[in-house]
């Protein structure tokens, strides 16, 4: 919403001021401006304003109201929208119960978006494209769901492929990731940035380190840079599974590239090392990242002081607190007295 709310009641109210009285038209436009920031309470304070000065509610009206509660999560309020809907005779649309299906998708409520998918079905709406992505949050209701957008000839978009990629490669199904990767194609969409993202993620997790490099190739093949993201994901992979030397070769392909890693990429480092007891390297890569001119935050000392006290090396955790001054001159001293604090709780 490009004006704040308070400024579009004023309009408002020096309409009313200059005996201009608002008109369904124009309570109708309030309640969509209150769509995009999700204000339910001042949508509602409309929806009855209009009501009391004699305007019946339309089913765009509906549909807005039914948008706004969904945006904010308001699952009961906006399931009493669409029983006042129906009772006055207006028919739910798609639109009406893509709202309500993102409510309950948001609140968890995964059990319920399926039976409202199920009960529009039933009515004789067919779900869209904004249905399924929503859906695609519930792994189970997702393998469904996959074969219903070929069933139901509805066509995906990018963000819905997209969403597929990732869910099946968080749940380590590298063949289910082949397989809508090749539909994905078949159904002639050119893979962007973050589909190559999304697939580097998804063979990563399923441990399939070859494909992951092989997709970052093929972005650079296509013309398309890889980002910060491209590179973070394959290191962590690496890094996560003790294989630093290749950790360290996508680092400096990704300096090559004109790539600065980020703080994510340094505490990567940081907390494998950790991990493997190196506390010699996982200091030699603050050291490097302050150099470079990248700050480190609470994360990069956690994983060395929880290491020290892990490892019941307390007062070597002291001692390294003490001492960052040196290794970074612009700490500050509400840093070191958290850390001693971490490092006290820790040992307690």
């Amino acid at each position: 919403m490009g004006m704040p709310w308070h400024k579009i009641r004023a309009l408002v109210e020096g309409m009313k001021s200059s005996g201009i009285a608002p008109d369904s038209y124009t309570y109708n436009t309030l309640i969509t401006c209150c769509q995009c920031g999700s204000l339910y309470l001042e949508a509602a304070e409309v929806f009855q304003e209009m009501k009391t000065a004699g305007f019946v509610p339309e089913k765009v009206t509906y549909n807005a109201l039914l948008d706004v509660y969904g945006k904010s999560r308001r699952t009961k309020e906006a399931m009493e929208v669409l029983k006042d809907m129906e009772f006055n005779g207006f028919s739910p649309s798609i639109v009406s119960y893509n709202s309500l299906i993102l409510a309950y998708a948001r609140d968890g409520l995964l059990e319920e978006a399926t039976a409202l998918k199920t009960q529009m079905v039933d009515k004789g709406i067919k779900p869209d494209v904004f249905t399924y992505t929503t859906l695609l949050g519930n792994f189970a209701e997702m393998m469904k769901v996959s074969e219903e957008i070929k069933i139901c000839k509805c066509t995906p978009d990018i963000v819905t492929w997209n969403t597929l990629l990732a869910v099946f490669g968080q749940n380590g199904m590298d063949l289910e990731v082949s397989g809508v990767f090749r539909e994905m194609k078949r159904a002639g969409f050119v893979s962007e940035r973050d589909t190559f993202n999304t697939l580097i993620s998804a063979y990563s997790r399923c441990e399939d380190y070859e494909k992951s490099e092989q997709f970052l190739g093929e972005i650079i093949e296509k013309g398309i840079k890889p980002d910060i993201i491209s590179y973070n994901t394959l290191i962590f992979t690496y890094c996560r599974n003790g294989r630093m030397r290749e950790a360290s070769r996508i680092f400096l392909e990704m300096r090559d590239a004109g790539i600065s890693p980020d703080v994510i990429t340094y505490n990567t480092f940081v907390a494998s090392y950790a991990a493997d007891s190196l506390l010699e390297e996982a200091i030699d890569v603050v050291c490097y990242m302050i150099k470079n001119g990248c700050k480190p935050n609470q994360n990069t000392y956690n994983s060395i002081v929880d290491w020290y006290c892990k490892h019941n090396r307390r007062d070597n955790g002291v001692k390294f607190v003490n001492n960052l001054l040196n290794l970074n001159p612009h700490i500050s001293k509400g840093e070191e007295s958290r850390l001693l604090d971490r490092i006290k709780n820790k040992w307690s």
